[in-house]
């Protein structure tokens, strides 16, 4: 089909020179019978015509060869589209056997046996789970109204305690600041023969009459 093809567009190729070559012929003639007259004129008209005759016919094959031509890209068309689709059926023969080889290597009931296995493996590794988070000595029955009661509770104990805290705090702070007024006003070091003690005094106890006759 090639080499038909090819020999077709080469003969085309040379109808295609000769018809240039009488376009030529024709134009020269075309310039003659403009200045001719008489018997001449008709001589060059006789002339014409048949070169004219010519390019008709040339014409004519060319458009046959390129029919053919065109017959001829056609059928080589659809004989690669066969090639083709016999490549293309084989390697879909071929990937269809191994796709049965395979299949059979594969067993349907077995994969659904494998799955349910998994599915009662993760259900127990679940169950395990929750068994392992379950908390011991916990009560049962305990409602969560009473544990917020109870933290409310809580809660109020420990502002008390925080309130009686910074109390005590604060009186234990007042009492060490008068210790240490008192450690400045007294002198450090005995003052003829006088000892003075550093640490506040205590709270004199009232003394009666016959306690203080005694001690005159």
């Amino acid at each position: 089909m090639e080499d038909t093809s090819s020999g077709i567009n080469s003969r085309v190729s040379e109808i295609d020179k000769k018809i240039q070559a009488l376009d030529i012929e024709l134009r020269k003639y075309k310039e003659q019978l403009a200045k001719a007259k008489g018997p001449t004129a008709a001589n060059i008209k006789k002339r014409a015509m048949e070169v004219l005759k010519r390019k008709k016919m040339y014409e004519t094959q060319k458009d046959q060869l390129g029919a053919q031509q065109f017959n001829i890209d056609q059928t080589s068309f659809a004989i690669e589209t066969v090639r083709s689709t016999q490549v293309t059926v084989q390697a879909m023969q071929a990937a269809k056997k191994t796709l049965q080889k395979e299949n059979k290597k594969i067993s349907l009931a077995e994969i659904e046996d494998m799955q349910d296995e998994l599915e009662d493996m993760l259900e127990d590794v679940g169950e395990i789970s929750e068994i392992l988070g379950r908390s011991y000595g916990t009560p049962d029955g305990i409602d969560e109204e009473d544990l917020d009661a109870e933290l409310a509770c809580l809660e109020d104990e420990l502002v008390g305690e925080d309130v009686d805290l910074s109390d005590a705090t604060a009186a234990t702070g007042s009492s060490s600041m008068n210790d240490s007024v008192w450690s400045g006003l007294m002198p450090s070091q005995p003052v003829g023969g006088v000892h003075y003690p550093t640490t506040t005094p205590q709270t004199a106890e009232p003394v009666n009459g016959s306690q203080f006759n005694t001690l005159v």
